[in-house]
């Protein structure tokens, strides 16, 4: 792999530092957050802020279109992966100019996750979101179940439909109506034809064989809906064209846009060559297209390959596709608008913490023996991390087979940098799980940097003041923690995620705690491996990988494989203290 990088783990911070430098004319870091980048123009009093995020490497998606009459601010994540709630919350304050703000953004699990729970921390500072989800990926579920589709390229035009609709002085409920009927509109295909590598794994994640092609492939490398021998590029460009009409079922006469977007290391001149073909079905099928949009607009890394999204038109629409915009991503010349003039944000409040709450049960004081001493969580917390660094690889390799593979790369830069925070400092099992989870929380994002972050805040507020915990104790621990996940997500037993590890294993403490201390651990961890394996005959029910169906059976979940490298370590780091005590 040769790439133009420095350090893999500061390729985003690396990648937001080039991108302010080169379009400071437009945009401005948020000064509270180095992951959140603000168009020169917000806010603006009175007007509905835009607010938009996700995972880097798909650029110019998404900081590109921060700009005039478009997106107000953009919450950065690592690649491939969501943004945290943190930088989802700070985008909202930074784009809110008292008039509300529209959150747009796509149908992933750790997009759905961090933005729920940034409106949870804005709403007490009186700042009111309004949501849309974007999923006009049309093969990766049916019609039937569109709540499920991929939100893709059809993200850059409902920004730019609600940018305009705000511009225009809509208020949040229509520009929220806006955008929706935007992503209403969009029908989006993409095909792969070679696949791309996360700089930190250093090899493709999955694999198109010479000859082949994925039609259907997702964004951040997920396998299409089926493989194919390659084709002509007027062959391919009909049949993604047919899959995105024989779902819309247009009727002749119907106006559309057009955007056909390389995935990142296919040449401009035959994305021309696609849509060249593309206009002329468009024509022969008795649409008219009323604008096009062809280059690279949303990419995935270095990912060969490209994707067609038609939105249709009604005369709202067109209209507001028509609005003028300025980006580094997208410009279009079209209708003025007279411009707002800008204020400062109102003052902010604290945030609170997301996963603060007097619900937490408590441990109660220990009286049986024997006991955990509760002075070492540094080095508890440093196992954990030094366990999940040297999995680092592993984990992201599982994640690759069935999903975008950066759950390795995420997860060690997470318990690495909690570890780096606690070294040479001894501190209670408490605030060592505190420094872990605050660190998942707000610079991991993804759905893992959420539910891990509430794994181990609850298990950190549990035993807040305890000296020591006993069996009875650490049974109140390990379910408070359980207990943190499940606010957060909802997954179940069965499902194909973290659940399949963490619920039996913390039932298999509680099942043989009368055996002892030590025996109830050794009971967990069994319990969490065989969760863990139990994960390989399953079919996805939720994530990304629900979407690939009977494909995702026959691995391993990469969720579950991490939860087990956690309770394992846990249990024999806890079982070691005890003996030794």
């Amino acid at each position: 792999m040769q790439r133009f990088v420095n350090d893999p783990d500061d390729l985003v911070d690396e990648t937001v530092a080039g991108f302010l430098r080169a379009h400071a004319d437009l945009v401005r870091r948020d000064p509270t957050n180095p992951r959140v980048v603000v168009s020169r123009q917000a806010p603006q009093e009175g007007r509905v802020g835009i607010v938009t995020g996700g995972g880097s490497g798909h650029e110019p998606a998404f900081i590109g279109y921060t700009g005039r009459n478009l997106v107000d601010a953009v919450a950065v994540g690592e690649l491939f992966s969501s943004p945290t709630a943190k930088s989802f919350a700070d985008a909202i304050r930074a784009a809110d100019g008292g008039a509300g703000v529209a959150v747009l953004y796509g149908n992933y699990a750790g997009d759905n996750m961090n933005v729920r729970m940034a409106s949870e921390m804005v709403a007490a500072e009186g700042i009111e979101v309004a949501t849309v989800v974007a999923n006009d990926d049309v093969c990766s579920a049916p019609l039937s179940e569109r709540d499920r589709r991929r939100g893709v390229a059809g993200e850059i035009f409902m920004w730019k439909i609600g940018g305009a609709k705000a511009a225009l002085g809509g208020t949040l409920a229509e520009v929220q109506a806006a955008a929706q009927r935007a992503i209403d509109a969009c029908r989006s295909v993409g095909v792969g034809l070679g696949p791309c590598t996360l700089p930190a794994v250093g090899h493709p994640n999955f694999q198109i064989e010479p000859g082949t092609m994925e039609v259907g492939i997702g964004h951040h490398g997920e396998p299409g809906a089926r493989v194919e021998p390659l084709k002509a590029a007027d062959q391919v460009a009909d049949d993604m064209l047919n899959i995105v009409l024989e779902d819309h079922g247009l009727a002749p006469g119907t106006e559309v846009a057009v955007l056909v977007s390389g995935l990142g290391a296919t040449p401009v001149n035959e994305l021309y060559v696609l849509y060249d073909r593309i206009e002329v079905g468009l024509e022969k099928a008795g649409l008219t297209v009323h604008r096009a949009f062809v280059g690279n607009y949303f990419t995935s890394l270095e990912m060969v390959g490209a994707t067609l999204t038609v939105m249709a038109l009604d005369a709202d629409l067109k209209a507001l596709l028509d609005v003028e915009c300025a980006s580094p991503g997208l410009t279009v010349l079209g209708t003025p608008v007279a411009p707002v003039a800008q204020t400062a944000a109102a003052s902010r409040r604290a945030v609170r913490d997301a996963g603060a709450g007097d619900d937490t049960p408590r441990a109660p004081e220990a009286l049986g023996a024997p006991r955990l001493p509760l002075s070492d969580g540094s080095g508890i917390v440093r196992e954990l991390a030094s366990v999940i660094v040297a999995n680092r690889a592993y984990l992201s390799e599982i994640d690759g087979l069935i999903g975008d593979g950066d759950h390795g790369i995420n997860m060690a830069k997470g318990f690495g940098r909690a570890a780096e925070r606690l070294e040479g400092r001894d501190q209670p099992l408490d605030q060592a799980l505190n420094v872990l989870s605050d660190v998942l929380m707000s610079e991991i994002g993804g759905s893992m940097g959420p539910l891990y972050g509430f794994l181990f805040g609850n298990m950190a507020r549990s035993v807040e003041g305890r000296a020591a915990v006993d069996a009875e104790g650490f049974s109140v621990m390990l379910n408070a923690g359980l207990a943190g996940v499940r606010k957060t997500g909802s997954a179940q037993v069965g499902d194909k995620t973290l659940m399949d590890c963490l619920i039996p294993a913390v039932a298999a403490f509680d099942a043989n705690r009368g055996q002892g201390f030590v025996p109830a651990l050794a009971a967990m961890a069994e319990a969490a491996r065989q969760g863990r394996d139990s994960t390989v005959d399953m079919v996805a029910r939720l994530g990304r990988a629900s979407r690939l169906g009977e494909r995702s059976r026959g691995v391993l979940d990469a969720g579950a494989t991490s939860c087990c490298l956690i309770l394992t370590t846990l249990g024999d780091s806890v079982a070691r203290r005890l003996r030794e005590g």
